[in-house]
């Protein structure tokens, strides 16, 4: 059985991985010189730098399950202890992230009223039922506005860089709504589960470390790409998807030449806009639904200098500015500190972040002007001096998908309709999670829909 898998980004390239250990054919098609979407590494003057994720936390059995596939298990590479230490700039200021509740009665990252807010969280009523809020909506009622605006705004911009008026909780944070709905107050539901997992014996609290790959995470999907072999087909756009004898005609443009091919059926794992557009000659409301999804353009700073040139000991992840600090970036990465291995011992890399929901405006700015705006908001929070040793931009129009209020009823109207043609399916980051661990984790069930012939 042919299988066209439209999109050799993660979740296309994990998807067909699947479908051929089950002894199908698939054919990647992927329109770029090269297999990853955002997932890429570049190496420059002795650095190596990530187009898009850093890595991946280790507690998803089906990433490390395929890397060991790869062989890519004793290549996986740990973030050192520095990455638990976690910055906010708020207030003028760099403020640690206290890492217990005693730590956050202690610690000045938050003021003193907003601080005694957040410890009346066990008070907080549910949602009502059906209700899909935004993350604001819920932050206020469980932290309060200032906990909300400084904390919670924040972490949403340094993991959808989105807003958090807008962003859905349901979608976005699943679990949390789930452990609103079962036990009213987050502080409640922690405690509880604690209690659970001590009397179980397992931890007592979630798992997982920021893992990536030697020679950086781009070296996981080349290895993907390569264990597909002649399957992968690239710099290949497809033009349209025509139904024919039970299956598909599949025109594409490959290496500047008009190519048909056929596959018994298809599965587009592109951005969700190309995706409408294949699907709007099919049904053109349906390609008008699936092109709704909103996305956060993003800008990829990656700044270094030498280590004596900057005072901040870089003692940490990162830090992340909340939206109402008014800065021109999001936050930044301390990757020398994260990979130590991924900069000479004597030099500081970091990745600083510019655009999302915030500024998506900057991200059109030329390369240039992008390096001056992350050195000139980055140097004076870290004590830089001078100008960096190196510098590189690395620009994304469509950068992660925003998950707004109602993307659930969106999401489930798009794939019952799309179950509704024979034969046609649809994956990819805009439907069954941003993250790469989600990516890969959705390629198995994806698989196993794709080859029973439905949903």
């Amino acid at each position: 059985m042919k299988i066209a898998v439209i999109g050799g980004g993660i979740s296309g390239l994990a998807v067909a991985e699947r479908l051929a250990a089950a002894g199908a054919e698939p054919i990647v098609l992927e329109e770029a010189a090269r297999v990853g979407g955002k997932i890429g590494t570049v190496q420059k003057d002795g650095f190596l730098l990530e187009t898009g994720p850093n890595g991946f936390l280790d507690k998803e059995p089906a990433t490390l399950a395929l890397a060991s596939r790869l062989d890519l298990g004793q290549g996986l590479r740990k973030a050192g202890s520095a990455a638990g230490k976690r910055w906010i700039f708020t207030r003028g200021r760099l403020r640690q992230v206290p890492a217990s509740p005693p730590a956050f009665l202690a610690s000045d990252i938050l003021p003193a009223l907003a601080k005694a807010r957040v410890m009346l969280e066990p008070l907080s009523r549910r949602v009502k039922a059906g209700v899909d809020e935004s993350i604001a909506s819920f932050g206020r009622r469980h932290l309060g506005k200032v906990a909300t605006r400084d904390l919670l705004g924040a972490m949403v911009l340094g993991i959808y860089a989105g807003d958090a008026e807008r962003l859905s909780l349901q979608s976005c944070f699943p679990r949390m709504a789930e452990l609103e709905r079962e036990h009213r107050s987050l502080t409640l539901a922690m405690l509880r589960l604690q209690r659970a997992r001590k009397k179980a014996g397992g931890p007592a609290g979630p798992s997982g470390t920021l893992t990536s790959v030697e020679g950086g995470l781009g070296h996981y999907t080349r290895r993907l790409g390569e264990a597909l072999g002649d399957a992968v087909h690239l710099e290949h756009r497809v033009n349209a998807i025509v139904p024919k004898d039970g299956g598909f005609l599949l025109r594409a443009t490959g290496a500047g030449d008009a190519r048909e091919l056929f596959a018994d059926r298809v599965v587009i794992t592109t951005p969700a806009d190309e995706a409408g557009r294949l699907l709007a000659p099919l049904d053109p409301s349906l390609g008008e639904l699936t092109a709704s999804v909103p996305y956060a353009p993003m800008a990829v700073v990656h700044l270094a200098w030498p280590k004596a040139r900057i005072r901040h000991p870089l003692d940490g992840f990162g830090f992340l500015l909340p939206p109402h600090e008014f800065r021109r970036i999001l936050g930044a990465m301390f990757i020398s500190s994260i990979f130590p291995w991924r900069a000479p011992a004597d030099h500081a890399l970091i990745t600083v972040m510019i655009g999302g929901a915030v500024h998506p405006e900057l991200v059109g700015s030329s390369e240039q002007d992008l390096a001056e705006i992350a050195v000139s908001e980055l140097a004076p929070i870290i004590g830089a001096q001078g100008v960096p040793s190196m510098w590189e931009v690395i620009r994304w129009d469509r950068a992660i998908p925003q998950y707004v209020v109602g993307h659930a009823a969106l999401r489930d109207e798009v794939l019952e309709r799309v179950s509704r043609i024979p034969g046609l399916h649809l994956g990819g980051n805009a439907w069954r999670g941003i993250g790469v661990n989600d990516c890969i984790a959705a390629a198995q069930p994806l698989a196993d829909e794709i080859l029973r012939g439905g949903r």
